[in-house]
């Protein structure tokens, strides 16, 4: 007799105990065909994702820049959220702005958007300057192009509070784009600690594809995630209904333009980074699904 492992069948030798196997196997048939007709199948809610109960999760909508927004779909998928809820149809896109960099006189620079650094002047690299960035990744970043990066502030307007503890010597020069939410040399005016802007980059304004506005005028909701003012913004003018969508906004000042703009809902992160904004998304798109 050979016995194969995993199988319930026995291979025998002589006709005997094959007919003995398949007379128990009619009648264990005759018993369990009454049983399974009793037997109806349960969903199991944990497990089967919404689409199976006729509900279409909603999508999610990054309007960042290509390469920002595609970094942050990466993020979103490790968290679970499915790639094909997500939509990239970039509102905006960043290009250099060539100007003269004179850094003889200069003390130290402030960076307040990771932007700034794709942009960083020759000049500057490796220069060993001091550097007060926002947020860590930022710092993270001028370190590894040679500046002496301090990460000061989660906003623009907390390292202007922390900056003249921080440094006490100028001028600094501030590295930014055409569009600012705050202008740091309008907010040092009669500092002791000058500042400087130099602007290296600008935001120039998309148009969204024809299927994003498709989508938008869909009563089911979409959930944008907005990072900046300027995106905020250039999502107001648009002759859309915001109502029926869910805005996720990085700062409380972002989360007052989505307000003007007439979202139907908007949430804050409770922190203003990447990270803080995938806390929020990855519930929402449960809620909104189920």
């Amino acid at each position: 007799m050979a016995i194969r492992q995993g199988n319930r069948q026995c291979c025998t030798e002589g006709a005997g105990a094959q007919n003995a196997q398949s007379h128990n196997t009619s009648f264990d048939l005759l018993i369990a065909r009454p049983l399974l007709r009793k037997f109806v199948p349960r969903t199991n809610i944990l497990v089967v994702p919404a689409q199976s109960y006729g509900r279409r999760l909603p999508n999610i909508l990054l309007t960042r820049p290509q390469a920002q927004a595609r970094h942050f779909a990466d993020e979103l998928i490790a968290q679970g959220v499915q790639p094909n809820q997500i939509i990239i149809d970039p509102i905006m896109k960043i290009a250099p702005v060539e100007a003269p960099c004179d850094i003889s006189a200069c003390k130290g620079l402030i960076i307040t958007s990771a932007n700034a650094l794709s942009y960083l002047p020759v000049a500057l690299r490796g220069s060993r300057l001091p550097c007060y960035c926002v947020g860590e990744s930022t710092s993270q970043a001028a370190r590894a192009l040679g500046l002496d990066a301090y990460h000061l502030a989660d906003t623009a307007r907390a390292l202007c509070d922390a900056l003249p503890t921080a440094c006490q010597e100028g001028p600094l020069l501030h590295l930014r784009g055409t569009h600012t939410t705050l202008d740091m040399a309008e907010h040092f005016p009669t500092s002791p600690l000058p500042v400087e802007n130099l602007v290296v980059y600008e935001q120039i304004a998309l148009p969204l594809q024809a299927e994003t506005h498709e989508t938008l005028r869909r009563s089911s909701p979409v959930i944008l995630p907005i990072f900046s003012a300027r995106s905020a913004k250039l999502l107001g003018k648009l002759a859309l209904d915001w109502q029926p969508h869910w805005a996720v906004a990085l700062s409380p000042a972002i989360a007052a333009l989505c307000h003007e703009a007439g979202f139907g809902q908007i949430t804050t992160a409770t922190q203003p980074n990447r990270q803080a904004m995938v806390a929020v998304i990855t519930p929402l798109v449960d809620v909104k699904g189920g």
